[in-house]
């Protein structure tokens, strides 16, 4: 069996750096390709191991790339070339540090939806019950009302993408344009956010890209058969979800699991989260704050 570790924002580069070794030590890290074509000719996938990364954020650059290339670890990086293009913000980004009683404020203004009871819920999951033209219609509305400290870019340049790109360590792959719940959305809007993600950093990077990872990526609950239907007709080799398991000779090319890693997880976190396989995602849900668990009471709650 392979394993997938994936990453966000990395802030401390001596735990990623341990995290990395462990890694080493117990797998063959491997890049994409390698990786696919294993897959493909059937080749045993024991003990490969490959990391991924989402969203490109500058914490790539600053910390997790000095890493990778002192241990000569192979990466892929899962960007949205508008927001590299423009030196914008994802949605997330932009909400954090937002005072959630005046967000949830707005939220309740735009929707039109009645007030409920969800002091308990984090802003960012219940974001994610809306429609990706919803959630920026609330930021620009909070915007205007209360007038936020401007954060800048906090995203890679598509300048530091080609420079880690054409080190031969990075393979970089399609995020969709602005980070959506893929699911929420209408088919349009889905297969716009899918395309136009892979042909804009094609022409960006110059080269074909075959390689996706879904937004948040809760396979049937952030994505579904639809989404993986447009990456097939988009020529997407692969594409990852957030799920935990083994990558097997089994696996759908197109929903393959990986295993998320946080600031802070400690080395025997990480060997028991692996250790679980796909057991895992059964354990998480007893845990308190669950995100899956809380987005299904949300959909109950604004719903019933």
């Amino acid at each position: 069996m392979g394993v997938i570790i994936n990453f966000h924002e990395v802030k401390d580069q001596v735990w990623l750096e341990n995290n990395l070794c462990f890694l080493k030590e117990r797998y063959n890290p491997v890049d994409l390709p390698e990786l696919i074509n294993s897959y493909n000719g059937k080749k045993e996938l024991k003990s490969i191991c490959h990391i991924t990364v989402d969203d490109g954020s500058k914490s790539f650059y600053d910390n997790i790339y000095p890493v990778l290339k002192k241990h000569k670890i192979p990466a892929s990086i899962y960007v949205s070339p508008e927001i590299a293009i423009n030196q914008g913000n994802f949605w997330f980004q932009e909400i954090n540090g937002y005072e959630k009683q005046k967000l949830l404020k707005v939220f309740y203004e735009v929707t039109q939806i009645n007030e409920k009871n969800i002091n308990k819920i984090s802003i960012g999951d219940v974001m994610k019950f809306l429609k990706i033209d919803q959630i920026w219609e609330i930021i620009n509305r909070y915007k205007e009302l209360y007038k936020p400290e401007d954060k800048g870019c906090m995203n890679m340049s598509v300048n530091e993408l080609k420079e880690v790109e054409q080190s031969g360590l990075v393979t970089i792959g399609a995020h969709t344009l602005r980070h959506p719940i893929l699911a929420n959305e209408e088919m349009s809007v889905a297969k716009n956010e899918i395309a136009s993600s892979i042909t804009s950093l094609a022409d960006m990077l110059g080269h074909e890209i075959k390689y996706f990872a879904y937004p948040n990526g809760i396979p049937d609950f952030d994505f579904g058969q639809r989404e993986m239907d447009i990456l097939k007709e988009n020529g997407c080799e692969s594409a990852f979800a957030t799920d935990s398991g083994d990558l097997s000779l089994q696996t759908n090319l197109l929903r393959i699991p990986r295993y998320g890693l946080s600031n802070g997880d400690s080395i025997s976190y990480t060997r028991l989260k692996i250790f679980s396989g796909s057991l895992w995602n059964t354990i998480v849900k007893i845990k308190p704050g669950n995100e899956l668990v809380d987005r299904r009471a949300l959909l109950k709650i604004f719903t019933e």
